[in-house]
């Protein structure tokens, strides 16, 4: 028989196994809040940017509809505002955006506008990638197309347990114009 003196030992071991495991799932699952939260805040001003770049045109001037360098600065300086506000440990050298517009001279030829701010975001398809979300507009147009794309860098806790990279958030919005 086994006398609990000598059984001391083992509680402590798997004591200290079912430590590490737990803090290991701590980890994980304290990495997943923080990417999911910073997601969902990428995906509001992603949406809120494309909206604001589409409706130039009834905002300003109908022949507001290319995309300027100034337009994207002045988007690209309210997201990150809005970033700093809401995330406590926001850094400049972590975000970066890209927009584009696709805009149609006639129904088949397309112009697609691409600006960078901050280095932009790397996107494996373009918006003319996606022309055929755009439609024929009771004038008998074809509606131009906006793409918002927003990338943030976060930590990297889980990636480096697993020797892998997992930091940069992305959340790209399209939405077609007037």
């Amino acid at each position: 028989m086994h006398s609990i003196s000598k059984q001391k030992g083992n509680f402590s071991i798997e004591f200290a196994l079912l430590g590490v495991v737990f803090a290991t799932l701590m980890i994980f699952t304290s990495d997943l809040v923080i990417k999911l939260s910073m997601q969902g805040k990428l995906d509001r001003l992603s949406y809120s940017a494309v909206n604001i770049l589409k409706e130039r045109t009834q905002l300003y001037s109908p022949n507001n509809s290319e995309i300027t360098n100034a337009s994207t600065l002045e988007l690209h300086q309210i997201i990150t505002q809005s970033l700093q506000r809401t995330t406590g440990d926001y850094s400049n050298a972590d975000m970066s955006t890209t927009f584009e517009s696709l805009t149609f001279s006639d129904n088949t030829t397309s112009a697609l506008t691409t600006i960078n701010q901050s280095g932009g975001c790397s996107l494996t398809q373009t918006l003319r990638d996606y022309d055929a979300l755009s439609m024929i507009t009771s004038w008998g147009r074809r509606a131009s197309l906006y793409r918002v794309t927003i990338c943030y860098e976060t930590d990297n806790w889980a990636g480096e347990l697993l020797g892998s990279d997992f930091t940069t958030i992305q959340s790209s919005s399209i939405m077609m114009g007037r």
